[in-house]
């Protein structure tokens, strides 16, 4: 009896060795069936999925799809490289982290989708529509991104309705960050932050785009801003045609800006400011206001009400819609970049004097001798003005 004893006490922890052994036996099993599963997943993933992701792109976007190769890494992620989308886009590689929990929970969501390097071709057509496709709603599945990170991206924008002839520019440097500011599923509050630069005509520095802020998606809040500044306004003449009578007077001239946008209980308001300096201070002569047409005299005296004693074209307007559904209605565009101009010649009457002295009797002059080219122009501008009125009152009376 004694000998049983002193062995029993010879080996204390033989059963927390022989737990440890156990332990040891399921963690090797646990392995083997993760390095068969993910051994399978990379197989079927690099054999199987390339032809399923082209098929079902192609399927909701209506649009050909290609892919180099497409494979599984680690920690669990899924990387698509050299995705092209004909005329649209062509991105060197795509990294898609998909949610464990979320996937057993029954719902497709991604902790993080990293976009690297992505050359994208944005287009307006001559009827205004734009080149971006509609994906086709063809059930109720949702996909929920948690992250999006896109980094140094280029954006090529082809504009045909601006001019007569293409018009383009391009973005480079883009990078931006979109991801949850909590770990809480709720509230579904993301933060976004986003930087770029547009180029410039050569010896010009170039613009730069910035912008931060956040979005509750669970309440239908925000606060953030977005600011593009050092325009290289004579690039952009097609786009300044309404702020200047002659595309000359841009010369150097500088373009800046900024939105600050803020939203409560999904009522999105936007505030703007365009601000355009440098513009140049030659005068025109009495000779060259002759030769101007009816539109661009009117349109002079309008602008002249906006200009500030250093010369800079200063125009600050307010867009209103609703976060989940943002839209923007041409007509009270115009009025919000109308409005300064309007409330100006109301307040402050005196300012006009200087501004439009002659104006009347350009006019008078000019609609002797108006021909139907001139005096459809005339018309177009009457009906923005129209407009421009119809927008204010409207908003008013809301």
């Amino acid at each position: 009896m004694p000998r049983k004893l002193a062995r029993q006490k010879k080996n204390p922890l033989s059963g927390f060795y022989v737990k440890m052994k156990i332990l040891r036996k399921i963690l090797v099993i646990h392995l083997i069936i993760f390095a068969v599963i993910f051994c399978s997943g990379y197989i079927f993933v690099a054999f199987f999925a390339k032809p399923v992701i082209e098929a079902q792109i192609e399927k909701q976007l209506g649009i050909e799809a290609e892919i180099s190769s497409v494979s599984l890494t680690l920690p669990l992620a899924i990387e698509i490289n050299n995705f092209i989308l004909k005329d649209i886009a062509a991105i060197k590689k795509i990294r898609i982290s998909p949610s464990i929990i979320g996937f057993l929970a029954g719902k497709i969501v991604l902790n993080n989708v990293s976009v690297i390097k992505p050359e994208l071709t944005i287009e307006r057509k001559k009827d205004g529509t734009f080149n971006i496709p509609q994906i086709k709603q063809t059930g109720k599945s949702q996909v929920i991104a948690a992250g999006i990170s896109i980094k140094d991206g280029r954006i090529l924008v082809r504009d045909k309705k601006v001019s007569e002839e293409v018009f383009s520019f391009e973005v480079k440097n883009l990078n931006a960050y979109i991801r949850k500011a909590s770990l809480l599923p709720y509230p579904l509050k993301i933060e976004y932050d986003i930087s770029a630069d547009i180029l410039s005509r050569p010896g010009i520095e170039n613009a730069v785009i910035a912008g931060k802020g956040w979005i509750d998606w669970t309440n239908k809040d925000m606060l953030g801003d977005l600011n593009i500044s050092g325009i290289d306004a004579m690039l952009f003449a097609p786009y300044f045609r309404n702020f200047v009578a002659k595309p000359e007077q841009l010369g150097q001239a500088k373009a800046s800006f900024g939105a600050d946008l803020s939203a409560e209980n999904n009522d999105l308001l936007v505030k703007c400011r365009l601000l355009i300096n440098n513009l140049s201070a030659k005068k025109e002569t009495g000779e060259q206001a002759a030769e101007k047409s009816i539109a661009e005299s009117l349109q002079t005296a309008a602008l002249e009400l906006l200009k500030t004693p250093a010369d800079e074209i200063v125009i600050d307007f307010e867009i209103r819609t609703k976060l989940d559904r943002p839209r923007m209605d041409k007509m009270a565009l115009k009025g919000a970049v109308f409005q300064p101009i309007i409330q100006k010649a109301i307040e402050k009457p005196e300012e006009l004097k200087d501004t439009i002295e002659g104006l009347g009797e350009q006019i008078k002059e000019k609609i002797k001798n108006i021909d139907k080219e001139d005096m459809q122009e005339l018309k177009e501008k009457g009906k923005e003005i129209e407009d421009a009125f119809k927008a204010i009152f409207k908003k008013k009376s809301q």
